[in-house]
């Protein structure tokens, strides 16, 4: 069955390597580029997601030899390793039917929420898999702890809100210390361990930014900016909980999961796993449902709750009725079936892609036209088009070589637009395309009607910058080209 179970990993996510990013996972990837020039995240380019997401792109950068496609290969990789250590762990605990069957509605549910690779999420769930495959080892070493620990902070330094494992985790000692399963000198040892690799993360990361000088920068992204940049309260947060477990028809086996794992561990106050999902299940539902947005990616750390939840299903369901592992399999291939049709007919539209569909995509026209005929300009793209930069190999000399957070009417963003209308007529990049992003005000302003009052005010600066010192050049492929005037 693992065979079969590789096979299908491959099949699966082989079409990564040749799929194209979408468009924040292009904006991580220059980041990780920035990274491996030498240049300072958060300073010389800004983005506000978490450190630990820049390095991982940044090491896929160098392994593809300052390519793109190391990336893909390092993202594969990954995959492949946490899916399949956490199949060998299941099996070795379970048996080869049940991680089979539960390591397949992961891989598929993967695939379902997917949305183009190297995201936070995806990330998250591959760390998350990782320590699972640890915590459920019958006897776990100092170094095991340790990696979780550090998986840990690597996890909250990608997104802050990837971490209900942990805290799932911190809540299931908790319990074992006060029914007296543990001892409060075990409790603490194993935070203990967990701390040297949480230490050891932090101190290498406090190094770097103390170094380049960018911590406070770090800080103010990563957790400051996001957290006013979510407008949720816990009514609305509660509201987008009941929209994405009626969208997303996947959220039943893990509801099932977590009312079994209720009535399973009142029955048996041993089962560990059983506890860890009567934690976990609504911590992560709630979660992933923080940003009020129904985005697939969002729900990718649904995934280690629907492999342990099938555990569980399946657990209870041979324990209740003494199913054999023919019947199983059988039930399982029919609700199989039903959840995954739309992942199944997924991956046939990659490999149609790859075999049939050879049209050259519109960020790739018109990055071979700027290397055509704007070779030595420096380049900024107005909206949120990262991929020319990654196609061109260019960086912007600004540091918000993206700008859809400006349709955002805030304290903080009028700081960052200041910021950038500063640095334009400081550093006047000699080449500006206009991408067109939806909802912000397109340099012609041919949309300047359907743009709200507090957008245009916020960067009329901008506006005048480009009015008095850019010329609009010529329009390719959809966009806009204007250059420095003194640049003609």
């Amino acid at each position: 069955m693992k065979k079969l179970f590789i096979l299908i990993l491959i099949l699966l996510f082989f079409p990564i390597l040749f799929i194209r990013f979408q468009t924040d996972a292009d904006v991580y990837a220059y980041m990780g580029r920035l990274l491996v020039n030498g240049s300072i995240p958060y300073v010389d380019g800004w983005d506000h997601k978490g450190i630990s997401l820049y390095f991982i792109n940044a090491i896929g950068y160098l392994l593809g030899f300052k390519s793109i496609i190391g990336i893909k290969i390092l993202e594969l990789v990954l995959i492949g390793y946490s899916f399949l250590t956490f199949y060998k762990t299941l099996s070795k605990k379970y048996s080869e039917v049940i991680a089979f069957i539960s390591m397949i509605v992961g891989i598929f549910t993967l695939k379902y929420f997917f949305d183009g690779g190297n995201l936070t999420e995806e990330y998250g769930v591959i760390f998350v898999l990782i320590s699972l495959s640890l915590f459920l080892k019958n006897q776990l070493k100092t170094i095991d702890y340790a990696i979780i620990g550090a998986l840990f902070i690597i996890n909250i330094t990608i997104r802050a809100n990837l971490i209900s494992f942990w805290a799932a985790l911190f809540f299931v000692y908790c319990i074992q210390l006060f029914t007296k399963k543990a001892s409060i000198s075990q409790f603490l040892l194993t935070f203990l361990k967990m701390g040297y690799g949480a230490a050891l993360v932090v101190l290498i990361y406090f190094v770097y930014f103390l170094s380049t000088n960018s911590l406070q920068e770090f800080i103010d992204a990563a957790f400051v900016f996001n957290f006013s940049y979510s407008d949720s309260t816990f009514v609305s947060t509660l509201t987008a909980i009941k929209r994405s477990l009626t969208r997303y028809h996947l959220s039943f086996i893990f509801l099932l999961g977590f009312l079994l794992s209720i009535v399973r561990f009142i029955k048996d106050k041993n089962r560990t796993l059983e506890l860890l999902l009567i934690f976990w299940i609504p911590l992560e539902i709630y979660f992933s449902n923080m940003s009020n947005r129904l985005y697939a990616h969002y729900f990718l750390m649904w995934i280690p709750l629907l492999i342990l939840s099938t555990i569980v299903i399946i657990s209870a369901a041979k324990d209740r009725f003494n199913f054999s592992n023919k019947k199983i399999l059988l039930a399982s291939s029919f609700v199989f079936l039903v959840c995954f049709y739309v992942p199944i007919y997924m991956t046939f539209i990659n490999y149609k892609s790859l075999i049939f569909d050879s049209k050259t995509n519109p960020s790739e026209k018109i990055s071979q036209h700027i290397l055509n005929n704007y070779k030595d300009d420096t380049l900024l793209v107005w909206g949120n088009k990262s991929s020319i930069y990654n196609l061109t190999n260019k960086t912007s000399p600004i540091t918000f070589f993206y700008h859809s957070i400006f349709k955002l009417d805030t304290e903080l963003i009028k700081t960052k637009i200041n910021q950038f209308s500063k640095e334009i007529s400081e550093k006047k990049p000699t080449l500006i395309i206009d991408a067109k992003r939806g909802g912000l005000i397109e340099l012609d302003l041919s949309n300047i009607n359907e743009i709200d009052t507090n957008q245009k005010r916020n960067l009329k600066e901008f506006l005048s910058i480009i009015k008095t010192q850019y010329v609009f050049k010529e329009e390719k492929f959809g966009v806009d080209f204007y250059i420095l005037v003194n640049n003609e």
